[in-house]
């Protein structure tokens, strides 16, 4: 007979809730907390650093489309020509973010902007209509809000926020994943050693 509660003495980790080699977890997370406080420090290196593997993701991307469209034997294939366009404005987009990757960071600013501006739209609409269901509508506004200030702010700063914006936001995702897999790794060591204890 099996039981089904065979795996309850198990530590979570061991059951596939939390890794095993919080070892490797805790160095990664450490390494990432370095590398984002670095970049807070030294924002427009970073946003360099984005722009230019930016530009190089469009290019190989765009490479590689422009290769398929070409080899891939289709005679008949009616959609070839837009294929081969959206390939060509992806090398020529990432030709031009690598030869010029402040340029690039600029535009990466307008974009981000852009993104908050919808983003902050989209909240504040919901945030309305959870008040119509009479449901806790403050937090959603507020985060919108938040959103189209900072969108703002970005877009009246612009060319200069250009500098520093992409390399802080790419900062800030390093340090929010590095103390997400550190706490993981933490977590991950104590319940094996409450288990073992």
């Amino acid at each position: 007979m099996t039981d089904n509660n065979q795996g309850a003495d198990l530590p979570r980790h061991a059951s596939g809730e939390l890794p095993r080699n919080w070892g490797a977890l805790l160095t990664l997370g450490i390494l990432m907390l370095v590398f984002g406080t670095m970049g807070i420090i030294w924002a427009p290196a970073y946003s360099i650093g984005v722009a230019m593997v930016f530009g190089a993701f469009l290019l190989g991307a765009g490479s590689v489309q422009l290769i398929s469209a070409f080899t891939s034997g289709e005679k008949t294939w009616k959609g070839k020509l837009a294929h081969t366009l959206v390939a060509l404005v992806y090398i020529i987009a990432g030709g031009i973010a690598l030869w010029n990757p402040v340029g690039a960071a600029a535009g990466l600013t307008l974009f981000f902007a852009s993104l908050l501006l919808a983003i902050g739209a989209i909240r504040i609409v919901y945030g309305f209509q959870q008040k119509k269901q009479g449901w806790s509508w403050l937090w959603p506004v507020f985060l919108g809000l938040l959103d189209i200030a900072i969108a703002a702010l970005l877009t009246i700063g612009w060319p200069a926020t250009g500098i520093w914006v992409p390399g802080l936001f790419f900062a800030i995702e390093l340090l929010m994943n590095g103390w997400y897999l550190v706490l993981t790794a933490w977590t991950s060591r104590k319940a094996g050693a409450d288990h073992a204890g």
